[in-house]
Formats: structure tokens, C-alpha cells, sequence
């Protein structure tokens, strides 16, 4: 007797052959097609519509059986017919913990490694210890929007993605990838007081990089002008320029993010004055934003500078972090001093550039009252700020630009024996701004420099760099010991950055200098061709060729040593 199973009949003690029945999918799932399970819902949506937020239709009619193997035109009108109906407007981006449920099929999903549990650890770190370098994202709103696009399976927040929150999606990955790289850095004891984040579940800081290039590549971003995207542009460069290896891509990044600053008229006041008050704050935070990187990057990697301070600072009243805002104008402020002649007359020396059929006109700029002007107004700032990782940002600024300045007044000549140590152009004046930075940095924690980054490292190595040419001009001068024990604790503050194996070239003439002088010979070597202060007060004596000890600190640069005595880094 034949035994019905509602699929395939048989006779008993015949092999079985059970089938599934066939059951009608969804639209969509027919048109991917991939297994639907809408006859099994309650609320007829089927698992992979809720997934990709769309509606779950049925009404496609039923055609004649056609070939297997679809024509491109006819897949072509079934894709535009579906999509056209707003089917496919939205998609999802999933995590790999997805793939273990029995509910999604992975090939109905975008594969992606972020989902927001990832992201929301380092938008806080953000906010605790970055928000004071870059103070231009409101976390607190950021997390908002992301909520509003995200939807929750098995307890886990998966993005739906669109063309109104890529960007922010975007912006946000960008920022992770960065305070994933600075936490790189970190020490152990760092590490443990931030594991209730659930750092150790995220992943590495390269998939948040991938992660934004690939949602501006699928919604082309970098075609469209938004604020977003220039903060996107430029929290990328800052990843890229962190990285070990020189690379091209920060330098794309920075100018990609300048170049849409200019196009959105961030510089424009009649924008700005009729833009709402906090959209016209954020311009102002930018835009001096870029300003301070540009030309940090501009004498990094000898490069032009463009943006000049036309814009009014922000204001403290207008921000969410008031006290945190402060230290940043004072940024501002000390990178707003010199102009771009400034930048661009030292970073591109010895360089063959379009600056030059201009070369007398930038001489009658590089005189003396220009340099005197620039000194006079750094030196008059004060560093008031109470956060340690800004002060000291502000401190390694201002001495970094003194330092250039001085050079600068070298290489035209300007340099005069005085009394006056304190002086612009006194070739010990390198001695005067490196006491000073060291007495106001002296009891700040290591962290203070750590969270600074490679800038520490660039722009002590120039510091370093006036003094060893202090020491060149003036050999038998009484105060090279006194110029060699602080480079001594500048080298000391260098060596405990984490820096990058492309930075090395700027270290290893502090490190020779530090090496000659501790076997007694580091008068050897030094630059004939570098033309030599002499004074009277700098007689040469029977001594003057046998080794000189070190200098007593004076009573009033009472210093934490770095380094008890200088050691080569083992």
C-alpha cells in the first residue's frame, strides 16, 4: 500500500527519498536566490528582510519557465524593477559573530568586522583623553545617530547603512582606526584601567581603516562636501602618519580634507555669520584644526603651506568642553604667529621651488625685525592651560617655533654676541628656550607626552637641533656644557616616545652628539664650514683641549633627571 509523505511517494521497502516542500520565497529571496523562511513567520517577514530593514513582498507573478542560464538584459530589468520598488535602497553591514546563528544565511549579508559594541569603546577613549588634540566631534550625538541606524539580532547592533549615515559610519571608523593605533602605545597599566571597554574584542586598527575607505568607495563620499568627510580625511592622515613605514597616502588625506574645507567655505565670514552658532563654532574648530597640521606637516615633509589664520578663533562659551577647548585655542593661537612665509622659506631651504624668481621679496621678509616680531609675540604667550597632554603640546610647539626662528636668523647672518642670554639673536638663545621648556615640563607624566604622539619626537629633534648648532658656532663657549646636558634631557624625553623606525634619522645626530661627549671628544667632527662665534670672553686656555666635565645645573633649572646619565637605548 502506498504510504503518502507529502512529498515523494513510496512503497514500502523501498529506499526513501524525502524531500523539503517547496514553499513560495519572498521577493527578494528569489531574486538572490538564497532559502527563505517566510512561510514559517508569525508576522510573514522572513529572516533576511528583517536583516537588510526591507519589506518583505510577494507579488511578483509567476512567468513561463525559461532557460538556466538568466540573459544579462533580462537581469538587468529584474534588478532595476526591484530596486527601482526601494527593495534593496538599504543594506547591512554584519559581523562575523552573525555567521553563527542558524537564522542569517552569510551570503545574504555584507560581510564587515565593526558593529557598534566595536566602536563605541574608542569613541569614549576619545572623549576622556583625545577630545583635548582634537576637539571637533561630539560623541555623545555621534552614538546617538548610530543607534538610530543600527538594529539588534541576538543582542548584537548591526548597522543599516544608507546614503544619509555612511558618512558619519565612515567619520566614525576613521576615529577608531586612530585611538586604536595611539592605545598601540600604551603600557600595560594603561591597558588594564581601560579593560571594562572591551578593548581586547575589538579588532586591530587596519580593519577600522578598510572599514571607512570601503563605505566612502560605496557611497562615494569623497565626492560629496560635508564636514564629515573632511574630518574623515583628516583623522585617516593621522592614522597613516603614525604608521612605521613612510607613506603617501597622509599626505592625499590631509590635502583631500584642506581641499574640502576650502570648497565648503570654512574661511568664508559671510558663510560663517550666516550659518546657526554651533555650525559656525565647528567651522572655526576645524578649520584651525587643519591649519596647526598643515603646518606641523609642512615642515615635516617640506611641503607648502596654503591656510592662513583669517578666521575668528572659537569661542569657549559656545562648546561642550569649555576648559578642554581653552588649550586648544592656545594652540591655535601659537600656531597663528609666524605666517606662511615663515613655514614656507624654512621648509622648502635648499629645495629648487617656484619660490625662487620671488627670492628677493622674501629677503626683504626674512630681516631682522620680522624674526625679532615672530620671537617677541611667541615669546609673550602664556601656556595657561590646565590640561597636562595640551600644556605640554603648547610648551613643545613654542619652543619647536622659537628654535625655528632662531635657525632662521642664523642662516641670514643675524646672529650678535651679547650680554643677554634671553636675546633673539643671541647664538645662545637655543640654551635660554630649552631651559625654559624643560623647568615648566619637568613634573609631567610620561602620558603627557605619550598621548602628543610623533610630533613630540619631530619637534624636540629641532629643539635639539639649535642646540648642537649653538655648540658648533661657539665651542669654547662656557655654556656647551650646560647646552650639552640639556640635550642630554631632551634625548632622554625623545627615547622614551614610541616612535616609528622613519623618525630614526632624526634622532641618530642627537644620539652621536650625546656618544662624542661622553668619551670626551665631541669637539671633534663638527662642521668647519659652519661659521664660528668667537668672543673675547672665550680665550683659549692650556685646558681647552682636554675633555671638559659636565656643567652643574644651575640652582634655578632644578630638573627630574630622564636619565640619571645618558645610556644608549639597548
Amino acid at each position: 500500500m502506498p504510504v503518502s509523505t507529502g512529498a515523494k511517494n513510496h512503497t514500502i521497502g523501498q529506499k526513501s527519498h524525502f524531500k523539503r516542500p517547496y514553499t513560495r520565497p519572498c521577493d527578494a529571496c528569489a531574486h538572490k536566490r538564497v532559502r527563505c523562511d517566510v512561510e514559517f513567520k508569525i508576522d510573514r517577514r522572513c529572516t533576511n528582510c528583517l536583516v537588510h530593514g526591507i519589506e518583505c513582498t510577494n507579488v511578483r507573478v509567476k512567468q513561463r519557465s525559461g532557460p538556466r542560464k538568466i540573459h544579462k538584459k533580462t537581469e538587468q530589468a529584474i534588478k532595476s524593477l526591484v530596486e527601482g520598488s526601494g527593495a534593496f535602497s538599504n543594506f547591512r553591514l554584519a559581523t562575523p559573530s552573525d555567521y553563527g546563528s542558524d537564522l542569517i544565511n552569510p551570503a545574504t549579508c555584507e560581510k564587515s568586522s565593526i558593529s557598534l559594541s566595536e566602536i563605541r569603546p574608542y569613541l569614549r577613549i576619545y572623549k576622556s583623553r583625545y577630545y583635548a588634540l582634537w576637539p571637533v566631534l561630539s560623541v555623545d550625538d555621534c552614538l546617538n545617530l548610530l543607534n538610530e541606524s543600527a538594529v539588534h539580532i541576538n543582542d548584537t547592533a548591526f548597522f543599516i547603512l544608507n546614503a544619509n549615515n555612511a558618512s558619519l559610519y565612515a567619520l566614525s571608523c576613521a576615529l577608531c582606526a586612530v585611538i586604536a593605533r595611539h592605545t598601540t602605545f600604551w603600557s600595560q597599566e594603561e591597558l588594564d584601567t581601560m579593560a571594562h571597554l572591551g578593548l581586547k574584542s575589538c579588532p586591530p586598527p587596519e580593519i577600522y581603516v578598510r572599514e571607512a575607505e570601503r563605505a566612502i568607495y560605496m557611497f562615494d563620499l569623497d565626492g560629496i562636501l560635508t564636514e564629515d568627510q573632511v574630518l574623515t580625511s583628516f583623522f585617516l592622515h593621522i592614522y597613516f602618519s603614525s604608521l612605521d613605514e613612510d607613506n603617501l597616502q597622509e599626505l592625499v588625506y590631509l590635502r583631500q580634507a584642506i581641499s574640502c574645507a576650502q570648497m565648503l567655505h570654512l574661511r568664508d565670514s559671510e558663510v560663517l555669520g550666516e550659518s546657526p552658532k554651533d555650525t559656525s563654532h565647528r567651522f572655526k574648530k576645524i578649520y584651525y584644526l587643519l591649519l596647526i597640521t598643515e603646518r606641523y606637516v609642512s615642515f615635516k615633509k617640506q611641503l607648502p603651506v596654503i591656510l592662513e589664520p583669517t578666521m575668528p578663533l572659537p569661542s569657549l562659551e559656545d562648546d561642550e568642553a569649555p576648559d578642554l577647548l581653552s588649550g586648544f585655542i592656545e594652540l591655535a593661537q601659537v600656531f597663528s604667529v609666524p605666517d606662511c612665509a615663515f613655514f614656507n622659506k624654512y621648509s622648502l631651504r635648499g629645495t629648487t621651488t617656484t619660490l625662487d624668481p620671488l627670492s628677493e621679496s622674501f629677503d626683504l621678509l626674512f630681516k631682522n625685525e620680522w624674526i625679532q616680531d615672530v620671537q617677541t609675540k611667541l615669546s609673550r604667550s602664556v601656556v595657561q592651560v590646565r590640561n597636562q597632554s595640551q600644556k605640554v603640546n603648547i610648551l613643545i610647539s613654542r619652543t619647536w617655533l622659537q628654535s625655528i626662528a632662531w635657525l632662521m636668523a642664523k642662516d641670514r647672518l643675524l646672529l650678535m654676541q651679547t650680554t643677554d642670554q634671553a636675546n633673539f639673536f643671541d647664538p645662545r638663545y637655543p640654551i635660554h628656550i630649552a631651559k625654559d621648556f624643560l623647568i615648566q615640563t619637568k613634573d609631567m607624566p610620561y602620558e603627557a607626552f605619550e598621548t602628543n604622539g610623533s610630533g613630540v619626537i619631530v619637534k624636540l629633534s629641532e629643539v635639539a637641533n639649535a642646540l648642537q648648532t649653538f655648540i658648533r658656532l661657539a665651542p669654547r663657549s662656557p655654556e656647551t656644557a650646560l647646552a650639552l646636558d640639556e640635550l642630554a634631557y631632551i634625548h632622554g624625553i625623545i627615547m622614551r616616545q614610541n616612535s616609528n623606525s622613519s623618525l630614526g634619522p632624526l634622532i641618530h645626530p642627537i644620539t652621536e652628539t650625546l656618544e662624542a661627549r661622553r668619551f670626551g671628544f665631541y669637539r671633534i667632527g663638527w662642521d668647519t664650514s659652519c661659521p664660528r662665534i668667537e668672543s673675547v670672553d672665550y680665550e683659549e686656555t692650556a685646558n681647552d683641549h682636554a675633555p671638559e666635565n659636565v656643567a652643574p645645573i644651575p640652582e634655578n633649572l632644578s630638573l627630574t633627571p630622564l636619565l640619571s646619565e645618558f645610556e644608549f637605548p639597548r
